[in-house]
């Protein structure tokens, strides 16, 4: 009996994937280190289990979905998950979610990042 692969980005869909991969591709690379560092941090809270790269895949689909360019403005986004997802299993991440944000908003103010996302005006 074979367990099935874990995907976190199988629930987002496919027209929101091609967007994340069209935005690294043009992003700089700073930007794609400011991400990644992001990313871990967050993962480094939560898990790199199959829950936490599901929180980040989350996290990556309501960016995109918001009109964020840039998915260096992760750690903008991880509050907004509480606010829009209405899930049992986040609820009891609950004091994760607030430590990862604490933790990335002490990274982007190191690296005097945005408070705001990087939006087009078209």
């Amino acid at each position: 009996m074979s367990q099935k692969e874990f995907k976190p980005f199988e629930k987002v869909s496919i027209e929101v994937r091609k967007k994340i991969v069209d935005i690294w591709k043009f992003m700089g690379e700073e930007d794609k280190e400011h991400f990644i560092n992001q990313v871990a941090l967050s993962l480094s809270v939560w898990g790199t289990d199959e829950e936490g790269k599901g929180i980040v895949a989350r996290i990556m689909e309501i960016l995109v979905k918001d009109g964020s360019k840039n998915l260096a403005d992760f750690g903008i986004y991880i509050d907004k998950l509480m606010l829009i997802e209405n899930d049992e299993k986040l609820e009891e991440k609950n004091d994760d979610i607030i430590k990862a944000i604490e933790v990335v908003d002490a990274y982007r103010i190191r690296y005097e990042m945005p408070s705001e996302p990087q939006k087009s005006i078209f």
